[in-house]
């Protein structure tokens, strides 16, 4: 090593402590749900007086528009007569790329143009569905059963909410008891929960998703940098990604515009013409598959909303979930009025 640089590694030594510590990673996102219901079915066996369940579901449900126009629900569902694929199956060859563009391109339109929500900080997202998962490659039970969650719009470290299988877990309690050591010898620390806390790209908060770019190439990039090393192919990596950001959460309409804009963007993607959700609802879905893992996000043929999502693992239906209803509201626990 020379001197200078001997010199430039003293410097890099001295600027250290003043970086912060980087932000724990969570798990890949692509399909984490099957560790989760394995490892929560391994801890309430060990812990039968406070059983924990997974704080969210498998990622994650998006805000579609409420209604599209005629004309525009006329031509996606006119567009779909004739392609290739059945149900669990995508449509193949090269024209399924560009069929499963022209329909995101058409979801992008009509979720733009839903009614941007006046959030506050003190408030809560509030998401309801029925979901069902196998465990390890297993085929998924056939009855769903309900879950209800209430995510702080603003920091994860609030008092949030989930209640599935009868069982109420405080989201912000299972932060706090997230806290992990590392290092080794003389050097481990303890690394807790950083509050405030927006979440991220796999885990996010409103505020989070208010903050993401909203060109569609610009936010497609930041995807495949930020989940580089994940796990996965990273065309996988980024369609499970964006299927996280638009799953168990709500996105401003211009962030849910640009998310289905930048996932016609990957390679592979294509279209399931005739899909079903969780509780049976007939919709199109938006799949994509790598090494027999195929992931479907379903929409509403006529309206173009967002119902659900469905999971395969070499042609067994390993998940599923259908969107019951998402609101804001003032309080975890609030139920808001229907309709």
């Amino acid at each position: 090593m020379n001197a200078n640089d001997s010199r430039r590694a003293h410097e890099f030594a001295d600027l250290r402590p003043l970086l912060p510590v980087p932000a724990e990673r969570d798990l890949p996102a692509g399909r984490r749900h099957i560790l989760k219901e394995h490892l929560m079915t391994e801890f309430r066996a060990d812990h039968p007086a406070r059983p924990a369940v997974r704080t969210r579901r498998p990622r994650r449900m998006a805000l579609a528009a409420a209604g599209a126009c005629l004309l525009a629900a006329a031509a996606v569902t006119a567009g779909l007569i004739g392609l290739p694929g059945h149900s669990g199956s995508p449509a193949g060859g090269p024209g399924g790329q560009v069929a499963a563009a022209q329909l995101l391109s058409k979801i992008a339109d009509a979720a733009s143009r839903s009614r941007s929500a006046d959030v506050r900080d003190s408030q809560f997202e509030y998401i309801a569905s029925e979901v069902s998962f196998g465990t390890g490659d297993g085929a998924t039970p056939s009855q769903p059963h309900k879950r209800q969650i209430w995510i702080p719009v603003a920091d994860l470290c609030g008092p949030g909410l989930l209640l599935e299988n009868g069982q109420k877990t405080s989201l912000s309690e299972r932060k706090q008891a997230g806290s992990v050591t590392v290092g080794n010898g003389q050097n481990t620390r303890d690394v807790g929960p950083r509050c405030p806390d927006r979440g991220s790209l796999n885990d996010p908060t409103y505020r989070l998703l208010q903050s993401l770019p909203t060109d569609p190439r610009v936010l497609l990039n930041l995807i495949y940098t930020t989940e580089k090393g994940a796990g996965q192919s990273p065309d996988q990596e980024a369609f499970t990604t964006i299927g996280d950001l638009l799953d168990e959460s709500i996105a401003p309409p211009e962030v849910s515009a640009a998310l289905y804009k930048a996932a016609a963007l990957i390679p592979g993607v294509s279209v399931v013409p005739d899909a079903v959700d969780a509780i049976g609802r007939p919709g199109v879905a938006v799949s994509f598959t790598f090494n027999g893992e195929q992931s479907e996000w379903i929409f509403d043929k006529n309206t173009l909303q967002w119902l659900g999502e469905r999971d395969f693992m070499n042609g067994t239906l390993t998940g599923k979930t259908a969107v019951l209803g998402r609101a804001f509201v003032d309080h975890p626990g609030e139920i808001p009025p229907v309709g």
